[in-house]
């Protein structure tokens, strides 16, 4: 088994090393004191910033940094300061796991969304250190990553008011393959007044997603409708039928899957309504798996070598990426954001964030991320701070 798992490594690495970019940029992951980056000009450089491998980092004494390249990291120590970027690269022929290729790659498909975005960021001088403002036009080490021009945000559209998917996010409705998406009303109501919710009654959505619920507490919240402060909770089956609902006095509900006696893989919708007026919210999609699927997405990290030199702040997004990959959008969303209320000057934090939000079709979510502006509308369920 040890000699398979080495071989579909060995060949991981083979091509992997054929698709590298020698130009590819350099990013700086995580650092535990100020690093200053010098090419042209010298500039301090934070947590997101990429920076071209023809440059020198410095250090200040009794502190690290790890930077990513072409699906390696490497941990830089004070002591080799000031280094050359290109020489602790020179050496990367060691075999990488599949989570940390998978890691990367998010990695780098965060900061290169960020940086096409359009969106002006803090520090956007720092972060974009002896790189640039590129185009991505498939010349500056980007691979084929287009960008149209007009958005920053490529192929995808998203108007910002297309709620959270149950995954990816049509674009269209943000809910995946469900309909339900105020066209007509719920299932096979027609949303005519008579006998469903129609689309002129959609008042507000959630401001988080569905997909694997947790068997137990999940922390769900919505945007206000102006005028209460109580809200009827509801979840229905995919036939419609009402399975729980109770009357909620804030924007947000610690949702007990035992209590409200759902079914684990099955599917469910939640949405609120104001207690007296024909006032919903957008549905949204998800099903109830145990929680060892969480603890299957979160074990494997114990064992690699990269994630223990993390600093907490970047375990945290390396964690909140797992449970992504796992469908566990709510947990993912809760460990970005409490990475993001850690290490408020972690650059990357944000820009992992506002990915994850721009490929639910969530991108006046993932806007407000890059410009640290309003996170979430709503008071999260005093978990995180309201400034967000």
């Amino acid at each position: 088994m040890k000699k398979q798992t080495t071989f579909i490594l060995l060949l991981l690495h083979v091509v992997f090393l054929y698709a590298q970019n020698p130009n590819m940029p350099v990013i700086l992951v995580a650092a535990d004191n100020s690093v200053t980056y010098r090419e042209s000009s010298t500039i301090n450089v934070t947590p997101g910033s990429i920076m071209d491998k023809t440059g020198t980092l410095l250090l200040k004494p009794q502190s690290r940094a790890i930077l990513y390249h072409d699906f390696h990291f490497v941990e830089v120590q004070s002591d080799q300061s000031p280094v050359e970027i290109a020489s602790l690269f020179d050496n990367s022929e060691e075999l990488v796991s599949k989570i940390e290729i998978a890691f990367g790659e998010r990695i780098s498909e965060a900061v290169y969304t960020a940086s096409i975005s359009g969106v002006t960021m803090r520090n956007r001088k720092a972060l974009l250190s002896g790189w640039g403002a590129k185009s991505g036009s498939g010349k500056d080490g980007w691979g084929a990553k287009s960008g149209s021009g007009k958005d920053g945000w490529g192929a995808k559209s998203g108007s910002g008011k297309d709620g959270w998917g149950a995954k990816s996010g049509s674009g269209k409705d943000g809910w995946g393959a469900k309909s339900g998406s105020g066209k007509d009303g719920w299932g096979a109501k027609s949303g005519s007044g008579k006998d469903g919710w129609g689309e002129q009654d959609i008042k507000t959505r959630s401001s988080c997603p569905g997909g694997n619920y947790l068997e137990g507490i999940n922390n769900i919240h919505w945007d206000r409708l102006k005028g209460t402060r109580s809200y009827q909770f509801v979840i229905e089956d995919m036939d419609n039928n009402i399975v729980f609902s109770t009357l909620v006095n804030e924007n947000r509900f610690a949702l007990d899957t035992r209590e409200a006696n759902l079914e684990l893989d099955k599917e469910y919708a939640w949405y609120i309504h104001h207690p007296t007026k024909r006032e919903v919210s957008t549905p949204v999609f998800f099903k109830v798996v145990d929680r060892s699927v969480s603890n299957e997405a979160i074990s494997p990290l114990g064992t690699i070598d990269i994630y223990k030199k993390f600093d907490p702040a970047t375990q945290a997004l390396m964690r909140a990426f797992q449970l992504e990959e796992k469908g566990l959008l709510l947990s993912a969303q809760e460990t970005y954001l409490n990475a993001i209320i850690n290490s408020p000057g972690n650059s990357l934090a944000r820009m992992m964030y506002a990915y994850f939000c721009f490929e639910l079709g969530e991108v006046e979510s993932a806007v407000n991320a890059l410009r640290k502006k309003n996170l979430l509308r709503s008071n999260w369920i005093g978990f995180l701070p309201s400034s967000l």
